[in-house]
């Protein structure tokens, strides 16, 4: 599970950076601007796919909550995944983020 935690921040950010390298792209009028868009796009479906997993498997947080965060994460998407990551994830994995390796 572990493993699976570090690939899910991982993809976010990834999905992040895309998103804001594709943006510069687009104002900059550059030629290949849709397909760091798309990138981005799916990057942030496999990152969504992950946190959809890393909650549907915690055993701390109620069906309720499991269920709210989880149309949290879908709606808001980056807004939702940067307040998960720094703020909710923590109390859904149960363990602190800097793991010996």
């Amino acid at each position: 599970m572990n493993k699976v935690m570090q690939q899910t921040k991982q993809a976010f950010l990834f999905s992040l950076a895309f998103y804001i390298v594709a943006i510069l792209s687009f104002l900059f009028k550059m030629g290949f601007a849709p397909i760091l868009l798309s990138i981005a796009l799916f990057l942030s479906l496999l990152w969504l796919v992950l946190v959809l997993l890393e909650i549907m498997r915690s055993t701390r947080i109620s069906n309720g909550e499991r269920m709210m965060l989880s149309l949290f994460i879908i709606v808001l998407n980056i807004i939702g995944g940067i307040v998960y990551f720094s703020f909710l994830r923590k109390s859904v994995i149960g363990v602190s983020e800097t793991t010996k390796k």
